[in-house]
Order: structure tokens, then C-alpha cells, then sequence
């Protein structure tokens, strides 16, 4: 089961050129939710654990939405017969590398960006509930930096998917 569940994580990563690129604006991102955390006074040790314990719970509602939002687009994605899905199925896609020596289809690119976005908010969201039930544990030193992380997590997730909805309108789209 470890092998299956991440088998679109690594397809992602094969396939995808300039992926470097969607790593990076997430990454600046993060660094300057660090840089502001670091450089802005947020009072004192409990208003810091305050503000970390409602921007993590923030956190998992908006990532429990994203999820049900990226696991209806699979649906519609999969379940829709008509003449574009066939369409997307038959077209190869010049934009991403080949796996295992394969041509990518059109539809292949778009079920393996929202697959890949569907596990990476399962994960995030995972550790989001980690970090709920350990943060009594930690330094607030700490919490900039999960926070940090947060913010990298949720802009590369958000950026994923606003590409799968961009390719998701071009798929139903009569004109392309």
C-alpha cells in the first residue's frame, strides 16, 4: 500500500518540467512569513500560542475544504464522457518528460496534477493534526517556523490547483 499511495507523488516529479519553479514562489513565500515572524512583535509567549493554535486550526479546516474541492474535480474528471475527456485521452502532451518511455496524455497531466494535490493536502493535513496534539511540547520559538512551513505547504497546494482548475476549464472549453 506505501508503494500505491505514492506512486502520483513520483509521476508528479518525473513528469514535470520547470518544477522547480512551482516549488519556488511557495518557498519565497515561507520565507517571508519567517522573516515576518521573526521581525514583527507578537507579544509575549501566549500570544504567540494563541495566534499559532488559531492559524493551525484555520489551517485544517481550509485544507479539509481544498480536499473535498480536489477530490470533485477527480469525479468530474473521471466520470464525465463526452467528447473533450476523449479528446484529452488521444492528445499526448508536449509539456511534461515521458515515464517509462511514455508519452503523457493530455488527460494523464491533469488526473496526476490533482491526484498529486489531493495526497500532498492529505499529508499537510496529517501533520497539521500532529502538530495540534504535540504543540504543548514545543518552544513558540518553534511555531515561526511551522508556521513558515505552513504557509510554503499551503501556496504550493494552492498553485497546484489553481493550474488543475485552469486545465480543468480549457478540458470543457470548446475552444482551446
Amino acid at each position: 500500500m506505501n508503494t500505491i499511495v505514492f506512486v502520483p507523488i513520483k509521476d508528479y516529479f518525473q513528469s514535470r518540467k520547470r518544477l522547480w519553479l512551482k516549488m519556488l514562489i511557495p518557498f519565497l513565500f515561507g520565507v517571508a512569513a519567517l522573516v515576518g515572524a521573526f521581525v514583527f512583535d507578537f507579544g509575549d509567549e501566549n500570544g504567540i500560542c494563541t495566534i499559532f493554535s488559531e492559524f493551525i486550526n484555520v489551517q485544517i479546516n481550509i485544507v479539509a475544504i481544498l480536499i473535498s474541492f480536489s477530490v470533485a474535480i477527480i469525479t468530474i474528471l473521471v466520470s464525465a464522457d463526452n467528447k473533450n475527456i476523449e479528446q484529452l485521452k488521444n492528445t499526448p502532451s508536449s509539456d511534461c518528460k515521458q515515464i517509462n518511455g511514455k508519452t503523457l496524455s493530455l488527460f494523464q497531466v491533469l488526473l496526476s496534477n490533482i491526484a498529486y494535490n489531493v495526497i500532498v493536502e492529505i499529508i499537510y493535513l496529517i501533520l497539521l493534526i500532529v502538530v495540534v496534539l504535540i504543540k504543548a511540547l514545543l518552544p513558540a520559538v518553534l511555531f515561526k517556523y511551522i508556521t513558515a512551513a505552513c504557509v510554503f505547504f499551503i501556496m504550493h497546494i494552492l498553485f497546484v490547483l489553481l493550474e488543475s482548475v485552469s486545465q480543468m476549464y480549457l478540458t470543457f472549453w470548446s475552444k482551446k
